[in-house]
C-alpha cells in the first residue's frame, strides 16, 4: 500500500486529482484514526475529502498514472470492446468502473459509451457517464504531461477512433 504525504497528488474516484493537504488524527469511539485530508484540485476552496489511511487503497485512492504508461493507455482506448445490450447491466458496470478510480476501468467506460454513441443516442445517464469518464482521463493525462486540455482531448479522440496517437509530446 502506498503511503501519501502532504503535498502529494492522488486520484480519488469520481473526483479526480486531489492534493493531500495533510494527515489528521481523529478520535472515533475511543480509537485514534489517521485520515488523509484530500483537496480536489477543481474545488480546493470548498471541498475536503477525509479518507482513513488504512482504507485509502480499498476506497480507490491511488497515485497518478506514470507519464511512460500513457501511450499504453491510449492504445487500450483504441482496442475494440464488447458492449452489453442490456442498458441496466451496462449502467451498473459503468458506475462500478467509475467508482473504482482505476484509470483502465474508467477508460473502459469511456470506450463503451463512445462505441455505443456511434450506433445510438445515449440516455442522459450514459451521456453523463461518458462525459465524466472523459473528463477524469483528460484531467489526469493533462496534469501528468503538462499538455493543454485541448491537446489531450485530441489524443483521446484519436485513440478512441483507432488512429495512431501522436505521443512524441509525451517524451519531453
Amino acid at each position: 500500500m502506498a503511503a501519501f504525504r502532504e503535498g502529494n497528488k492522488v486520484i480519488y474516484p469520481r473526483l479526480g486529482i486531489c492534493r493531500v493537504s495533510g494527515v489528521i488524527e481523529h478520535t472515533a469511539g475511543g480509537t485514534i484514526v489517521k485520515l488523509y485530508a484530500l483537496k480536489p484540485l477543481d474545488h480546493q476552496e470548498t471541498t475536503t475529502v477525509m479518507v482513513p489511511v488504512n482504507k485509502a487503497e480499498e476506497v480507490g485512492v491511488r497515485k497518478l498514472i506514470e507519464k511512460e504508461d500513457i501511450p499504453k493507455l491510449l492504445k487500450f482506448l483504441g482496442k475494440d470492446i464488447e458492449v452489453a445490450s442490456d442498458h441496466r447491466k451496462r449502467n451498473a458496470k459503468n458506475a462500478e468502473r467509475l467508482a473504482s478510480g482505476e484509470i483502465y476501468e474508467v477508460a473502459d467506460s469511456l470506450k463503451t459509451m463512445s462505441k455505443l454513441s456511434k450506433s445510438k443516442t445515449l440516455s442522459p445517464e450514459e451521456q453523463q457517464t461518458m462525459s465524466r469518464a472523459r473528463y477524469l482521463i483528460i484531467k489526469e493525462i493533462a496534469h501528468v504531461t503538462k499538455l493543454t486540455t485541448e491537446e489531450v482531448e485530441t489524443m483521446i479522440d484519436d485513440a478512441l477512433a483507432g488512429k495512431k496517437t501522436k505521443t512524441k509530446k509525451l517524451a519531453a
